[in-house]
């Protein structure tokens, strides 16, 4: 009797594993086929986003298209600016008095103990 506990407890524990298995292995298949409808549900809308652009720029390329001017607009000069001119010069480092640099270096030699 206590080989038919431990042999029903061994088959019970198959079966649940085995249900467990199906349950996950079906919520993965369902999984895997719910990603791949999305990345073919992605990759039309891609396409018929690109080709619908596609048809705008060349229907819009004739107005984009930079044509060249006459001869009289070419000769005739820019325009100017009502803009001031300004020279810019950068500003030079102010040079230390050489008293300024003697008395501090004295002051360090002071304080390190020199």
């Amino acid at each position: 009797m206590r080989w038919f506990k431990v042999a029903a407890i061994g088959v019970g524990i198959l079966i649940a594993f085995l249900i467990v298995g199906s349950v996950v292995g079906a919520i993965l298949h369902l999984v895997i086929d719910v990603v791949i409808a999305a990345a073919v549900v992605g990759a039309i809308v891609v396409a018929v986003k690109v080709a619908h652009s596609r048809r705008q720029v060349s229907a819009k390329k004739a107005e984009r298209e930079v044509r060249e001017r006459d001869d009289t607009e070419r000769s005739r000069p820019l325009p100017q600016s009502d803009v001031e001119r300004v020279s810019y010069s950068p500003p030079q480092p102010a040079r230390p008095a050489t008293a300024d640099v003697d008395d501090e270096l004295a002051r360090l030699k002071r304080e390190m103990g020199s």
